[in-house]
């Protein structure tokens, strides 16, 4: 795995071009985030990795006409791992309770 410097600067290049971006970072039984809105992701990721977790991949998240879009990229140390692509995927099943988590918020437009 490389350096946690590393992947938050992968994140913060990416929060660039979305809207918000996270590192999904998997416990045994849960799954904690690292949000590139964050006033200190390095800190925040050190403390979630001596808590026992694992940083997989980004979630990566564009607004776009009143909705949200979610996509993923794992990390390349688990860019050929079938689990890692599962995993993320299925993160993307919970996009509006990880965007709460992030403290943003998510005005969707009443149908007209």
């Amino acid at each position: 795995m490389r350096e946690t410097s590393d992947l938050v600067h992968e994140m913060v290049t990416a929060a660039k071009k979305a809207w918000l971006v996270a590192i999904a970072v998997g416990f045994e039984n849960e799954t904690e985030f690292v949000f590139s809105s964050h006033i200190h992701p390095l800190d925040d990721l050190n403390r979630l990795i001596r808590k026992g977790g694992s940083p997989v991949g980004l979630l990566l998240f564009e607004k776009q006409d009143g909705t949200v879009q979610g996509s993923y990229r794992p990390f390349e140390e688990y860019q050929n791992e079938e689990w890692a692509q599962k995993y993320l995927a299925g993160l993307l099943d919970h996009t509006q309770d990880i965007i709460a988590l992030s403290g943003h918020t998510l005005i969707i437009p009443a149908a007209s």
